[in-house]
C-alpha cells in the first residue's frame, strides 16, 4: 500500500494554502493567505476561484458541514472558516458569508463541526475552547487554559473533546462535574492531533518531531522515529485503518498501529492541513508554497484462498492466481473505490457503478449502476452481498439482481461502521445507532426483523463489535458480540430467549471462519481458536476444544486480519502479515456433522484420537436433534468425562423419547430447547421443574400461569427456598399471587409425587 501524489501544474494560490476541506469525493475547497477561496476538481487538478475575502480575513481552518444521511438538510452546504482576527464565519458554496461571529481574543486556530453537524467548536490562541450552536449561539466555554490550543477534535460520539495543552493532551468530557484526563504526550509543544471516529485511537504530533498513537485512556501504543522537522498535520481515514502525517516536504501514510506504509517527499514546504475524502482512498494537503497536493492510495491488496487482487493504478486491478501462476489485468473506466474478494467472487465499486467478477471468468463482469454513487460499506457472504450507500441499503446476488432492501429501527447509515453490522446467508445484524447496547436482526428470507414481539436483542453494556457465523442454516446461526469490557459472547439468532453465553475475556479482536463454525480470537497477546464455540456452557469442554498459540512471533497488540480455511492471518503491530496454520481435522469434523455423516465423524476421531476432536464431537452430538446419544457417550468416554457418560446412560433409560431429548438438550446447555420439547409433549410439570432447579423463578411462574397449571407448586417451592435463606418475598409477581393461590403442603407434595411417577405414553 502506498500513496501516489499529484501536484497541479500551476500554483493557483498566490500565498500559502493554509487549510482545506472536501465537499464531495470529487471536489475540494481550499483557502490561503491570499484570501482566496478555491474549488478544486480532483480529476484534472484544476481550481476555480469562488471568491476573494477582504484582506483582514486570514483563514486558519475550514470545515464543511457533515452531510447526515447523505442529505444536505435545510442549512445546505455550510462552510466553517476561522481566521486570525478571532472570528469564525459560516460561508455558503458560492462564497457568500452568511454569518460572522467574534469568538476569541487573538487567532482562532481550530474550527470543527461536530460529527452529527449539530454544533461546532472553536479553539484559539487565548487558551479557550468554546462550543457553539449551528446558528452561531454560544453554548458553553468548556476549556479555559493558559496555553494556546493548537489542536482540538471531537470524540466519535460527540460527548467529549481532546485538545493540546503545551506538551500535554487533555480529554474533556462535556458532561458537567467530570474530571478531565491529562497526560504528557511530547517533549516539545503538541502541535496537532486527530481522534479516529472508528477505533477510538488518538494520534498526536509535536515540535519534538515525532508522532505518537494513544488509546482514549492515555496509554501510548506507538512512538515514531525522529523526523527532520516538526509534525504539522495529522488526519485519520474515515474507516480508521490508516492515518496521514504531514511535515516539511513530507507526507507519510501509516496504518492504525503507527507503522509507516508509504513515505513521499514532495517539494511543497510545510503541509499545514491534511484532509481525507469520505471514500477513504484520497487525501489532500494544503502546502506552504501555495500548492494543494492530492494523493491516491494504490497497491491495495485483498486475498482469498489462491487469489490475490491488487489495485495497481486508480483504474487498474491485477488478479493473480497462485495455483496456476496466471495474471489477469482488469481495466475500469473510473477510479476504484471499494473492493472485496470472497467466496470465488470479486466485487468492485466505482463512483457510479458496481462490478461483479467470478473467479471462473474474469473477462465478463456483471455491471449495474449505483443509486447514490458513494459506497460506505461492502459486505460479502456465500450467496449474496450487501451494498450500503449514503441513503440506501441493498442486498444483491452475484448476478447483480437486487434481492432486498433491509431496514431496521434508528437506521443511520452516515455513522455505520464495518464492525457494527454483520451479514450471513440468511441473517443481517446491525447495532442500533442510538443505543450501543441494542442489536437488530433481520431475516433476509422474509426481510423482517427477527424478534419476539418486536423486542430487539439487548446486552447489558455497550457493544463494540458483532459478527455472524457463516456455516449452516438459520437454526444454527450464531451471533458473536464483543462488548466494551472486551468480553466475547455468543447468542443464538433463532432462540426466543436471547441468552448471552460468554466465550472469554480480554479479547482484542476476533473473526469467524469463512466456512465452518470455528472462531479465532486474540486473547490478551495469545491466539486462541475455539473449534467448538457452542460448548461455552461448560468451561472445561471449551478449554479442551481450543487451540492456544502464545508464540513470540505475534508481538504486541496483534490483530486478526482474516480466517479462511485452515489458516489464521494476523496483522502484527509492525504492519506485517503472519499466517498461522491450524489443524484441518476440526473443519472436516464440522463438515461431516453438518452433512449428518456421524459414522464418518466417529471414524475420523477414532483415527486421529485427538482430545480436541473428541471434545468437538461430544459437544456437537449432544446439541444435535438427530438422536446421537451413542455418539455423545463414546465421545465423552474418550475424554474421560465419566459423569456425563453416566448421565447419558441414565437418559437412555428414561421412558419417553421426549424426556431423552430434553435431557440431552440440558446436557448440551440448551435450556430453552429442553423446555420447548417438554412443553410441546405436554410435560408441563417437568418443564417447570427444570426452571425451578435452575432458580429461574420468573420463567417457571410464566409457564405455570400461561398453561394455568402447577402455580401452587411454583409458589410452594419459592416459599420453601426463601424460608431456608430467612428472606422476605421481594418479587412482585410472587407477592401478588400469595393471597389468591392457596398453598396446601400435603396436597402439593402428593401432587409432585404423582407427577414424578407419571409415565406418559405417546
Amino acid at each position: 500500500m502506498k500513496l501516489k501524489l499529484t501536484l497541479p501544474q500551476h500554483t493557483f494560490h498566490k500565498a500559502a494554502a493554509t487549510c482545506l476541506s472536501w465537499s464531495s469525493t470529487e471536489e475540494v475547497y481550499s483557502v490561503g493567505d491570499d484570501n482566496q477561496l478555491l474549488c478544486w476538481n480532483v480529476s484534472n487538478n484544476e481550481a476555480t476561484k469562488i471568491t476573494e475575502f477582504n484582506s483582514e480575513l486570514l483563514p486558519t481552518d475550514v470545515h464543511f458541514l457533515p452531510r447526515i444521511g447523505g442529505a444536505l438538510g435545510k442549512h445546505g452546504d455550510l462552510i466553517l472558516i476561522t481566521s486570525t482576527d478571532g472570528k469564525f464565519h459560516t460561508v455558503n458554496r458560492s462564497g457568500r458569508i452568511e454569518k460572522s461571529i467574534d469568538a476569541h481574543k487573538g487567532a482562532i486556530l481550530v474550527g470543527q463541526w461536530s460529527n452529527d453537524g449539530a454544533s461546532l467548536l472553536t479553539a484559539g490562541e487565548d487558551g479557550f475552547i468554546k462550543i457553539w450552536s449551528r446558528g452561531g449561539m454560544l453554548r458553553s466555554t468548556v476549556v479555559s487554559s493558559d496555553c494556546s490550543v493548537y489542536g482540538a477534535c471531537w470524540s466519535p460520539d460527540n460527548q467529549s473533546i481532546v485538545y493540546t495543552n503545551g506538551k500535554f493532551i487533555v480529554i474533556k468530557q462535556l458532561a458537567p462535574n467530570t474530571k478531565p484526563q491529562k497526560w504528557k504526550a511530547h517533549e516539545g509543544i503538541t502541535l496537532c492531533l486527530s481522534w479516529s471516529a472508528v477505533s477510538e485511537l488518538i494520534v498526536s504530533g509535536g515540535e519534538d518531531c515525532r508522532y505518537r498513537v494513544w488509546d482514549c485512556h492515555g496509554r501510548q501504543l506507538f512512538s515514531s522515529i525522529l523526523h527532520d522537522n516538526p509534525i504539522t498535520s495529522l488526519a485519520w481515514s474515515p474507516n480508521g485503518d490508516l492515518f496521514a502525517m504531514g511535515s516539511y516536504n513530507t507526507i507519510r501514510l501509516c496504518d492504525y498501529s503507527g507503522w509507516s506504509q508509504s513515505l513521499e517527499k514532495p517539494t511543497t514546504g510545510c503541509i499545514y492541513k491534511i484532509a481525507w475524502s469520505s471514500d477513504g482512498i484520497q487525501l489532500a494537503g494544503a502546502c506552504a508554497n501555495g500548492h494543494v497536493v492530492f494523493a491516491h492510495i494504490v497497491d491495495r491488496e485483498v486475498q482469498y484462498m489462491n487469489f490475490s487482487v491488487t489495485v495497481t493504478e486508480r483504474k487498474t486491478v491485477t488478479v493473480q492466481d497462485m495455483l496456476s501462476d496466471t495474471v489477469e489485468i482488469l481495466e475500469l473506466p473510473e477510479r476504484i473505490i471499494q473492493l472485496s474478494l470472497r467466496y470465488s467472487h470479486l466485487v468492485l465499486t466505482t463512483p457510479s457503478q458496481c462490478y461483479i467478477y467470478s473467479a471462473s471468468n474474469w473477462n465478463t463482469p456483471t455491471i449495474f449502476d449505483l443509486k447514490d454513487g458513494c459506497i460506505i460499506l461492502l459486505l460479502l457472504c456465500e450467496k449474496h452481498f450487501l451494498l450500503i450507500e449514503k441513503t440506501s441499503v441493498g442486498l444483491y446476488n452475484y448476478q447483480g439482481r437486487l434481492i432486498a432492501s433491509p431496514r431496521w429501527p434508528n437506521m443511520r447509515l452516515d455513522n455505520l461502521k464495518s464492525f457494527h453490522i454483520a451479514l450471513s446467508a440468511d441473517t443481517l445484524a446491525a447495532r442500533d445507532a442510538s443505543d450501543p447496547k441494542i442489536i437488530h436482526m433481520i431475516d433476509l428470507n422474509s426481510n423482517r426483523i427477527i424478534a419476539e414481539q418486536s423486542v430487539p436483542l439487548e446486552h447489558t453494556i455497550p457493544i463494540l463489535q458483532i459478527a455472524l457465523n457463516q456455516a449452516g442454516d438459520i437454526s444454527h446461526r450464531m451471533l458473536a458480540v464483543l462488548d466494551k469490557n472486551r468480553d466475547l459472547y455468543i447468542v443464538s439468532v433463532k432462540s426466543s430467549l436471547k441468552f448471552f453465553s460468554k466465550l472469554g475475556g480480554q479479547i482484542q479482536s476476533f473473526q469467524w471462519n469463512t466456512e465452518e463454525n470455528i472462531i479465532a480470537t486474540i486473547q490478551d497477546t495469545h491466539l486462541v481458536v475455539w473449534y467448538g464455540p457452542t460448548g461455552c456452557f461448560d468451561s472445561t469442554l471449551l478449554r479442551m476444544c481450543s487451540l492456544i498459540n502464545d508464540s513470540l512471533e505475534l508481538s504486541r497488540n496483534p490483530r486478526i486480519n482474516d480466517f479462511v480455511g485452515n489458516s489464521v492471518s494476523i496483522r502484527r503491530t509492525d504492519g506485517s502479515l503472519l499466517n498461522i496454520p491450524i489443524s484441518p481435522f476440526p473443519a472436516l469434523l464440522h463438515r461431516c456433522v453438518q452433512d449428518n455423516k456421524w459414522t464418518d465423524a466417529l471414524n475420523l476421531c477414532r483415527t486421529t484420537n485427538e482430545v480436541v476432536l473428541w471434545t468437538c464431537l461430544a459437544i456437537l452430538a449432544t446439541q444435535s436433534n438427530a438422536g446421537t446419544l451413542d455418539v455423545a457417550e463414546e465421545s465423552y468416554a474418550a475424554i474421560n468425562q465419566y459423569d456425563k457418560v453416566f448421565y447419558i446412560q441414565y437418559l437412555k433409560e428414561l421412558p419417553t423419547k421426549a424426556q431423552q431429548m430434553a435431557g440431552a438438550a440440558l446436557l448440551g446447555g440448551g435450556l430453552q430447547t429442553a423446555e420447548s420439547v417438554l412443553v410441546h409433549n405436554g410435560m408441563l410439570f417437568h418443564a417447570i421443574k427444570i426452571n425451578l432447579q435452575l432458580y429461574n423463578w420468573d420463567r417457571a411462574l410464566d409457564i405455570a400461569l400461561k398453561h394455568k397449571t402447577h402455580v401452587d407448586i411454583v409458589l410452594y417451592t419459592r416459599q420453601k427456598y426463601l424460608k431456608q435463606l430467612n428472606k422476605e418475598e421481594n418479587n412482585n409477581k410472587f407477592a401478588s399471587l400469595k393471597e389468591t393461590v392457596k398453598i396446601n403442603e400435603e396436597k402439593i407434595k402428593q401432587k409432585i409425587e404423582t407427577e414424578m411417577n407419571r409415565n406418559i405414553k405417546h
